[in-house]
């Protein structure tokens, strides 16, 4: 069975200031160990100073309904929180 896991990435706005909430993006990988999943994000040009947080194992019911399969990477959603 395919074990997946959920993490946060969260990536500082180029150019802010410290006290800018990061920019969070939430993700799905499928692979046997969370750090395996943790460094196969961090592989990413995107990513490779990102703060990666493993949030914890996906349900097997998430699993079915989002017909992960071994090895692949969902992109499940991001938040950007920016002063108006």
């Amino acid at each position: 069975m395919v074990k997946a896991w959920h993490i946060i990435a969260e990536t500082k706005h180029a150019g802010e200031e410290s006290d800018v909430p990061p920019f969070r993006e939430y993700f799905v990988v499928a692979v046997s160990h969370a750090d395996h999943a943790a460094e196969s994000l961090q592989m990413r040009k995107n990513l490779s100073e990102a703060k990666l947080t493993v949030v914890g194992e996906a349900t097997a019911d998430f699993i079915e309904k989002s017909n992960i399969k071994d090895g692949e990477i969902i992109s499940v959603g991001a938040y950007s929180s920016t002063p108006a």
